[in-house]
């Protein structure tokens, strides 16, 4: 053990999935990774079944072994190994006397509340509606959705403070309970996601003409049948790059695409690196931010739109309350198929602001928010 200097915290973080194995970091491995250069940071380790084949990424941060039972449904996998959690949480507090708690989680936040230790949240998803997207249009779906909400509510009254995305979240928040709310948007690595050329990544992946791109999950808060109604008159073609991970959204989509008759202008890359990201995004003339028009999207910005930016290239988003509030017309937005097409034309016809944009994109490097992060949990602990 060595000796702490002055304002070093012992943390646990609980995240909100498999740390290391998710194919899609969030805004807590990046924040962490850097105060894990300072402070010693301890994760929750969820080896989610789903997630086992693929490789890990590297860390900073101490994994906590925590799993016990194994299942593919994510929300029976936190609830079967809740004792557990509940049980390691309070285990490695007491052993390595950890000065706070900052979790993301739901049953897993439960369970710290009982830590004996400040916690603070990081409420970055609306989590009720995020945790029932998996069970769409079902009796399941609604349960969950009512368990999460109570769940969330008890979680956001014990805890020390609230970190939140936007202020359409701070609102929300405060109006079911929580008193001590800060808002730290998501941001970007803007060191690892850089702008390459576009003519040569465009070759490199096979690539010509108009280049339509969207980076993320495969799940059914996106939108991407508005982009594929539309690509039947669109001189572009779409390439999308993520993973499914519980659904089937992903094959929807490519049944869609079909029906359509564009199935030959998409290309689905799967998995990719984040630290190849650039590569795909630059070859990029616009990168999509496709999502529907539920309260988990009109009250969150997330972190592709500052993927998109930091490569440089213009960001086309459906209308979303709280991207509007915090970009403005710095990026194109879009209502329907017909503005789709009436934006990705007008997008194609203009030059590029790369400078623009990636000037954009470093004002939310992950370095500069994870000091405020820092800031929040040091006033808090």
């Amino acid at each position: 053990m060595h000796a702490r200097t002055i304002g070093e915290m012992k943390i646990l973080v609980i995240p909100t999935t498999d740390w290391i194995r998710h194919p899609v970091p969030n805004r807590l491995n990046f924040i962490f990774d850097i105060l894990a250069e300072k402070h010693d940071v301890y994760v929750l380790h969820f080896s989610l079944k789903r997630f086992r084949n693929l490789e890990p990424r590297q860390t900073r941060c101490r994994l906590v072994a925590t799993s016990w039972i194994e299942t593919d449904d994510p929300s029976l996998y936190y609830l079967l190994n809740f004792p557990i959690h509940l049980w390691k949480i309070r285990q490695v507090v007491a052993r390595e006397k950890i000065d706070l708690i900052v979790s993301a989680n739901i049953l897993p936040s439960l369970a710290a509340c009982f830590a004996g230790v400040p916690v603070v949240f990081d409420y970055l998803d609306h989590l009720e509606e995020s945790a029932s997207v998996y069970y769409p249009g079902s009796a399941l779906g609604a349960l969950v959705k009512a368990v999460v909400g109570a769940i969330v509510r008890f979680n956001i009254k014990k805890t020390r403070a609230v970190i939140t995305v936007t202020e359409e979240f701070k609102s929300l928040l405060m109006g079911m309970g929580a008193k001590n709310v800060t808002v730290i948007p998501n941001g970007v690595d803007s060191q690892l996601l850089v702008p390459l050329s576009k003519d040569e990544c465009k070759s490199r992946l096979g690539l010509k003409g108009n280049v339509l791109g969207y980076v993320g999950s495969l799940e059914h808060w996106v939108d991407l049948e508005t982009v594929v109604e539309a690509m039947p008159f669109l001189d572009a073609k779409l390439m999308v790059v993520g993973p499914g991970l519980f659904t089937d959204y992903g094959e929807k989509i490519k049944c869609l695409a079909e029906r359509c008759g564009v199935a030959d202008k998409i290309l689905f890359t799967g998995s990719i690196k984040y630290s190849e990201l650039s590569k795909y995004i630059s070859a990029m003339d616009i990168g999509l931010n496709p999502l529907k028009n539920m309260k988990k999207n009109q009250e969150t910005v997330g972190g592709k739109v500052f993927n998109y930016l930091s490569c440089g290239r213009p960001v086309l988003s459906n209308r979303m309350v709280a991207l509007e509030r915090l970009l403005g017309d710095e990026i194109y937005y879009y209502d329907d198929v017909e503005s789709f097409i009436s934006q990705v034309n007008f997008i194609l016809s203009r030059e590029n602001n790369r400078e623009g944009n990636r000037k954009l994109a470093e004002r939310y490097d992950w370095r500069t928010l994870a000091q405020r992060y820092e800031q929040i949990l040091t006033i808090n602990r």
